[in-house]
């Protein structure tokens, strides 16, 4: 087994979300069957509904497409972080990211098939005794300073630091939760021979792989679901960028195309050691 594979927990504060752990359905609650009218409080969409509106928040929580003019959320400036950053745990070195990619499948990718019901039929499961959704759950884990909730789950202020273009974020309706490897790269990568659960599980992982990550909803958009040949963060995170992906894409056995892997390896000679 390799040594990616037996690191713990993938937050320093995850330690308080034992029932956050994939691969655990007695903990992780699993969505329910499809409801003829949607429940209030629930992140739901409908059936063909779209990643980035799961990742965002809600249409009751705000617009997230585009800042209000008023905005004073920090726009993009040179790499340098006003704020501490809160990457997921797990991320492999840049020795270690090496040696997972040249071991990765290369592979053609299709996205043919795809639909994101496949990853689970709501946009999130709910965790623990409080029953917060992933999305919320992050949300706590990656503020760097301690939220302000209502009630026990919705968060309603913090303050968040995107990778992706240097950007802090005090709005929550300004953040949304990426799966670093989106869910239609990774459905042409692999993730399309899952089992049902294996899906539900790869799009909540808190724990187990660098997956969800709190960017601004802007980059996010930007990104949209290309893999890291059509798409990079601002200049400085490109490397952890990379091995987080090589990360993510290592611990569940997924594969990369040519293109891909060159780009990686491109970044990855430029990272320090």
């Amino acid at each position: 087994m390799r040594r990616f594979r037996r690191l713990g927990i993938a937050f320093a504060t995850a330690a308080v979300l034992p029932a956050a752990l994939p691969g655990s359905a007695a903990r992780a609650t699993p969505p329910p069957p499809e409801p003829t009218t949607p429940q209030a409080g629930l992140h739901r969409a409908p059936v063909d509904y779209d990643e980035n509106e799961c990742e965002g928040a809600t249409a009751e929580e705000g617009d997230v497409y585009a800042p209000p003019k008023t905005d004073t959320t920090t726009g993009p400036a040179p790499h340098h972080r006003s704020l501490p950053v809160k990457w997921p745990r797990h991320i492999p070195d840049v020795k270690e990211a090496v040696r997972m990619l040249d071991e990765l499948k290369v592979r053609p990718f299709s996205s043919k098939g795809y639909k994101r019901k496949y990853f689970g039929s709501t946009c999130w499961v709910r965790h623990g005794i409080d029953q917060c959704t992933t999305r919320e759950t992050a949300l706590k884990l990656q503020s760097v300073v301690p939220v302000r909730l209502e009630g026990r789950c919705k968060v309603v202020g913090g303050r968040w630091h995107s990778e992706y273009d240097n950007r802090d974020m005090a709005d929550p309706a300004h953040v949304d939760i990426d799966h670093l490897v989106p869910l239609r790269h990774a459905w042409g990568s692999g993730a399309r021979h899952w089992s049902d659960r294996k899906r539900r599980e790869f799009a909540n992982d808190l724990t187990a792989a660098p997956q969800l990550i709190a960017v601004s909803t802007w980059a996010n958009r930007r990104k949209m679901d290309n893999g890291p040949d059509r798409w990079l963060p601002v200049a400085g995170a490109e490397c952890n960028y990379s091995e987080a992906w090589i990360g993510v894409k290592d611990y569940y056995g997924l594969s990369v195309t040519s293109a891909e892997k060159d780009k990686l390896q491109q970044v990855l000679s430029g990272c320090k050691s």
